[in-house]
């Protein structure tokens, strides 16, 4: 893995609609924190995306520059494993939209998502809502 001079950092943070968090900003304590109070990462970056333009700006970054990667999606995970040390850090948390087609009879949910959000969004009667509490359920 490479170490990043701050000019390379900044490049990310110019091409991202999103903010892009790093230690010494007033956020990043915060942005850091899981929820399992006991995981204590400290990432070299955040990236806060709108898009998914900047999901694939920090994927590109991350293989271009030999970066560690991790991605936290809206909801929590007991083992941390959204966050790394010295890693970039995709965060989808804004990425939360939850859209109903009933002519496709599709529904597509943004990583950033949370449960809550998908269960109370508006489904065409009938339409199951299955809940997955573990990664490996649909």
């Amino acid at each position: 893995m490479s170490m990043l001079d701050q000019a390379t950092m900044e490049q990310l943070g110019g091409s991202l609609r999103g903010e892009l968090i790093q230690p010494g900003d007033p956020s990043y304590n915060e942005a850091r924190k899981v929820y399992n109070g006991m995981i204590d990462k400290r990432p070299t970056m955040i990236a806060c995306c709108a898009d998914v333009a900047d999901v694939i700006s920090c994927v590109n970054f991350a293989r271009e520059n030999d970066t560690l990667l991790a991605i936290r999606g809206g909801g929590h995970n007991g083992g941390g494993l959204g966050i790394a040390d010295d890693a970039l850090v995709i965060d989808l948390s804004a990425m939360n939209g939850v859209r109903v087609d009933p002519e496709e009879r599709t529904v597509r949910v943004e990583g950033g998502a949370r449960w809550g959000m998908s269960t109370t969004s508006p489904t065409p009667s009938g339409w199951p809502c299955p809940p997955a509490s573990s990664p490996l359920q649909v």
